[in-house]
Formats: structure tokens, sequence, C-alpha cells
């Protein structure tokens, strides 16, 4: 490849192994869906169900709900705590493991709230923020490139200023590169979870094996 800097050739092979691992996962994705959707075809095509014209859609279910909805207003107005607890409950957290494919080495946990995702390495793992392909990689092609897309995004009216995606690399120490943590807000939806998950999970095996040569 006569004319490309040998560190672009490395960075498209890297890139090249991490696409090539993302389509076969999903590539398992689509066949466990393919899977579900025979077994429900199979349901089906057994009469186990009845048409919507059989159900009777348009009539309501017996419920009371005058009754269940003052219900829970009484419980509001006279358990003010029991109310903020249940709000704090219904955010829920989704938790995460990335490990390593070849021996299930633990690497990092992700926790996923609706305002934020938190990627933090073991506490025996130090990765440096230095170390390829953490920054030409993770921040300023996968990260970035998704404030970029936010900014056109802005200029186009379709969102605020403030929901652009934004990220913070914590450090152990105040002058230490090792990584603690890394908070990125504004994600906005399940598909930037899912890349930003992939990415950094492929990301942190790469460093991980160079920390370990």
């Amino acid at each position: 490849m006569t004319g490309y800097p040998e560190d672009d050739v490395k960075n498209a092979a890297e890139i090249r192994e991490w696409l090539t691992k993302l389509i076969s996962e999903k590539q398992d994705e689509i066949e466990k869906m393919k899977i579900t959707l025979s077994l429900i075809d199979t349901v089906l095509k057994q009469g186990s169900f009845r048409t919507a014209a059989n159900l009777n859609l348009n009539k309501k279910p017996f419920t009371n709900e005058k009754s269940f909805s003052g219900e829970n207003e009484i419980k509001r107005d006279k358990n003010p705590q029991l109310q903020r607890n249940h709000d704090e409950q219904s955010q829920s957290i989704e938790t995460r493991q990335i490990k390593r494919m070849k021996d299930n080495t633990l690497i990092a946990n992700v926790e996923v709230s609706r305002e934020k995702i938190e990627i933090t390495p073991m506490e025996s793992i130090n990765f440096n923020i230095d170390t390829p392909p953490f920054k030409s990689f993770f921040i300023n092609r996968i990260l970035e490139g998704m404030k970029s897309k936010d900014l056109d995004k802005v200029k186009q009216g379709q969102i605020d200023t403030a929901d652009i995606i934004a990220y913070n690399t914590i450090s152990k120490d105040n002058n230490d590169n090792t990584i603690k943590k890394i908070e990125i807000k504004n994600y906005r939806d399940k598909e930037r979870v899912n890349e930003i998950f992939n990415t950094v999970a492929w990301v942190f095996t790469r460093m991980l094996e160079k920390s370990e040569k």
C-alpha cells in the first residue's frame, strides 16, 4: 500500500478486524431472530391464536380504573417519600460486562442509565489513554464522530445544543493517564449504546493485548 503512512495502514487493519467481529455478532443476532420467528410461525400455524376480530379488541377489559387511579392519588398525597422512591427505582440501570473472548477475562463493567453510560475498567487492569487504539479510534472516530453528527442536527434544528453527546475520561490520579472511568452523556438512543459497547470492548481487548506484550 505505497503512499499510505504506516500508522494509517495499522489503523485500517485494526478497524477491519473490529468490523469483521461486529458483522459476526450481528449475524448471530439475526440467526437467533430467525429461529424465534420460526417458533412463532409454528405456534400460529397450530391455530393457538384467535384473529383480532374474535378477540373483541374494541371491548375494554373489566377493570375498576377509577378506583385504581384514586388509590394511587391517595398514596402520592400521603406518602411523598414513597412516590420519590418509586420514581428513583423507575430509572433502572442496565449492567453489562466486557470480557476477552479467548479466555473470558473480565475487563470492564458498563452501566447504562437514562442519563449516561459509565465504563469502568477492572481495578487490576491499568489502561493508559495513550495506548492505541483508544484515542485514535474510540475517541477520535467513534465519539467525535457521534458529536459531529449531533452538531449537524443542531444546525438543522433537530436537537438542542444541550443534547449533544458529551464524554469525559477520568484518570485514577490527577497526574496519571491511567483510565479510572469513562462517562458518556446524551447518548440518546439504544443503537449508540450498542455501538459504544461493542467498540470499547474491542478497543479494551486490543489495549490489554498490547500491555501484555
